[in-house]
Order: structure tokens, then C-alpha cells, then sequence
């Protein structure tokens, strides 16, 4: 094989002599030459007197001297091609970071724009709202602190006020309270002093003209609140064997209306006078038509002086009246699902049939 010689091109790097694959592989060609030459592929035996003399070898082949400088020229280029290579893939990282860390940035400043952009758009939608919220409260506020004329419009967006204009008709005129039972005064204060049974009237959403009935019952007791119930049942006692509704028509039937069965609907208020137990007979709502599972959630029960107690506080009592504001997600999934009951009497239970409002 002829020599093969490193082409190193016209100047240092510029890309036109042989790329570092291929002057090694000339490298390497040569060098397998002198081996098989002088040696047997792998090692030199130029000494062992089985191939020429030293003498004809130098003689013959260019001295060791060149031969180095040779080899240092071709290490030299090698080295140079490789540290030109090493400085382009640097300079191309270097290159290619700095974009990524401006994508990025960007990226980053798009981001914390876009953030700061909803933040500022969230800001203003609650700002817009609190403003509408304060706006309505303080409507609300002159509603409630101004005339009664005020106080009656405010009402009439959310109930039959009939009533309620005619109680206010008739707190003006004081010939007409003095006519009047004790109730009557404790509602004209509500009205015209305080604006307490207002603000339930409202946010109850409920037909106020059972406010009327505070006046016209005829309870002996003038300091129990009336939380809008749709209808009252009054409860006494038929021995320890059963409770019976004296009212609404069950009374008629005698013993065969014991422990009677209430159908009622959900997004009520219920009302149960237990005054008439004479003070036994512990009265309980319970989820079930057994057990103690008591259902306590939404159950206000008013003391005859007044005293009110809600959730767990308010079962078991002799007297007073319970109310219970039925959730709007209780339905009665049978007749057994719920269940009033003496906690000293089984025999004294009765159904509660919850029927759905929104089936209306």
C-alpha cells in the first residue's frame, strides 16, 4: 500500500483538509503497513535478525526523528481538529442555553402577565361585587332603619305583607294597641323599636301572615317567638299508649286518631305545641321508625319564658313549642322514614310523611 498522507488543508480550520475520522483512519493504515513491515501486525521485531537490518531499515525508510515529527504533525492536527470541534459544540450549547433561558424568561414575563392580568381582573370583579353587596346592604340598612313604609317595600319583594301593613296600620294608633293582649305590644316593638322580627320575615322568605296568629291565638304566654310555621300541631297525651294531634281535624276521630300520621312537605317550618303534656312525655323527632337516631338539625324549641334551644337541646321536652324547618333535601323515601316519639313510652309514635316541595 502507497503512503497515505494526512490532507491538512489550506489554512488551520478551515474545513477543507481531512475531516479527524478520516486522517486517523489514514493514521492507522499506514501504521498497519509498518507493523506487518517490520513486525508481525502487533509488535516491531525489527532487532530479532528474522527481517532486514537496522541499517537497511534506515537506510530504506525515513529515520525515527521523522517519523516522530511525522506522527507529533499528525497528533497536532488531530488535537486541533478536535479542540476546534470542542469549541463549536461549546459555542453551540453556550448558544442554544441562551436561547432556552430566553424562551423561558419570556415564557416567565408572559406568565406573570397573564397572572398579574387575572389577579387585577379578579380584583376588580370582587371589588365590583363588594360594591354591589354594600350597595344593596346599605339599601337593606335604609330600609330597615327608615319608615315602616320603606320596611313594608323591602318585604314585599319576598312575601305577602298584607298583614304585616295592617300590624303597622295599627301600631300607629294607640287606641288600637291598648285593645290589643300583651302579643300585640311585643309585635308593635319588633316593628316600630326593633328591627329583629323584620330581618327573620325576610330572610325566611316565607309568607308572613302567620305573624297575624301571634295575635289572634289566644296563647297564654307572650314571649314566644313565632319562626313562620306552616302549620301548628297541638300535642297532648292519651295516657302513656299514644299522642294525639288535637287539632287540624285529627281530634275528630278519637282513640282511632292516635298517634296519628303528619304529611308534610320539605322547605317547611313545622310547628308542635307540647303544652298540653303537662309536663310528660318527652317528645323527639327521629330519622326511622325505631331506635334512638335522633334528627336533630334544624329543631328550634321556645321555653314558655322564652328560653330557646336548637339542635340535640331542643328534643325531649314536656312544654314549650318545637318547630322544625324541614331541609329541602329530606324526602320521605317510605312511610317509616321518619318518625316523632315518647323517649319514656314506645307506644307513643307516630309517622311523618315528608313530601317534596319542588314536585309542586
Amino acid at each position: 500500500m502507497a503512503k497515505q498522507t494526512v490532507d491538512l488543508g489550506s489554512s488551520a480550520n478551515d474545513g477543507t483538509g481531512d475531516s479527524i475520522r478520516s486522517g486517523g483512519d489514514k493514521v492507522n493504515d499506514n501504521f498497519t503497513e509498518l507493523y506487518n513491515a517490520l513486525g508481525n501486525g502487533t509488535t516491531i521485531a525489527a532487532n530479532t535478525g528474522t527481517l532486514a537490518s537496522n541499517a537497511y531499515l534506515i537506510s530504506s525508510y525515513q529515520s525515527n526523528t521523522q517519523i516522530t515529527t511525522r506522527l507529533n504533525t499528525y497528533a497536532l492536527v488531530a488535537n486541533v481538529a478536535s479542540l476546534a470541534a470542542l469549541a463549536n459544540t461549546n459555542s453551540a450549547i453556550a448558544a442554544r442555553a441562551q436561547v432556552a433561558n430566553v424562551v423561558t424568561l419570556a415564557a416567565l414575563a408572559n406568565t406573570n402577565s397573564a397572572i398579574a392580568k387575572r389577579a387585577e381582573v379578579a380584583n376588580v370583579a370582587s371589588l365590583a361585587a363588594l360594591g354591589n353587596t354594600n350597595s344593596r346592604v346599605a339599601l337593606l340598612n335604609t330600609n330597615l332603619t327608615g319608615t315602616n313604609t320603606a320596611v313594608r317595600l323591602l318585604i314585599s319583594d319576598r312575601a305577602q305583607v298584607a298583614n304585616v301593613g295592617s300590624l303597622a296600620a295599627l301600631g300607629n294608633t294607640n287606641s288600637a294597641i291598648a285593645t290589643q293582649t300583651a302579643r300585640v305590644t311585643l309585635v308593635n316593638t319588633n316593628l316600630t323599636g326593633t328591627n329583629t322580627a323584620i330581618r327573620l320575615l325576610a330572610s325566611d322568605r316565607a309568607q308572613v301572615a302567620n305573624v297575624f296568629s301571634i295575635f289572634s291565638s289566644g296563647k297564654s304566654y307572650s314571649t314566644v317567638p313565632n319562626y313562620g310555621a306552616a302549620v301548628t300541631y297541638d300535642i297532648s297525651a292519651n295516657g302513656s299508649s299514644a299522642y294525639i294531634v288535637s287539632n287540624m281535624g285529627f281530634g275528630k276521630g278519637g282513640a282511632a286518631f292516635n298517634n296519628p300520621e303528619l304529611t308534610v312537605r320539605n322547605e317547611c317550618t313545622i310547628a308542635f305545641d307540647l303544652n298540653g303534656l303537662g309536663g310528660s312525655h318527652p317528645f323527639n323527632i327521629r330519622s326511622g321508625a325505631s331506635g334512638t337516631s335522633n334528627f336533630s338539625n334544624t329543631l328550634i324549641h321556645v321555653a314558655t319564658d322564652g328560653t330557646i334551644a336548637t339542635g340535640a337541646s331542643a328534643q325531649n321536652k314536656t312544654s314549650g313549642v318545637l318547630y322544625w324547618q324541614i331541609p329541602h333535601d329530606i324526602i320521605s323515601s317510605s312511610r317509616n322514614s321518619y318518625n316523632y316519639y315518647c323517649s319514656s313510652h314506645s307506644a307513643m309514635a307516630g309517622n311523618v310523611n315528608i313530601k317534596d316541595t319542588g314536585a309542586i
